[in-house]
């Protein structure tokens, strides 16, 4: 029992360091978005568990370029509340994949609001510019 304890744990942690994005891709992507722990950090089974239920949450996954090319990350979502995005990547994405189940709408301002388009559904948009958005963004809400 001890043994497959030990062997989650590490399971755990690899998925973990595969999923963390690098800084010059995503600084710190939404302003509401906690930064997932590295995996030197992971103290205690309860912080695993935590680090495991956010991976496991619904997201959207943005990239900069068409056909999801280009600076990417991954943005869990908490449904109902508005992200906004900070910087790095305002009116600079190009490709936005909401996760199965998630109905999204874009703001071309903070705090979602100002010009909106949507629901933008699972598998997403490869081309925002396919549909007037290219590098509009500055914040949504998916439910």
């Amino acid at each position: 029992m001890k043994t497959s304890a030990i062997f989650v744990a590490i399971a755990a942690l690899a998925g973990l360091a595969v999923a963390v994005p690098t800084p010059e891709a995503s600084p710190k992507a939404v302003a509401s978005a906690e930064t997932p722990a590295l995996p030197s950090q992971l103290l205690s089974g309860s912080r695993i568990r935590r680090c495991i239920e956010e991976r496991q949450s619904s997201g959207v996954f943005v990239t900069q370029d068409i056909n999801w090319g280009g600076a990417s990350t991954f943005l869990p979502v908490t449904r109902g509340v508005c992200a906004t995005f900070v910087s790095v990547w305002v009116n600079s994405i190009t490709s936005f994949g909401p996760d199965a189940g998630l109905s999204c709408h874009l703001f071309d301002l903070n705090g979602c609001t100002g010009e909106s388009i949507g629901p933008i559904v699972s598998p997403g948009s490869a081309n925002l510019g396919n549909i007037g958005w290219n590098d509009k963004i500055n914040s949504f809400r998916c439910v």
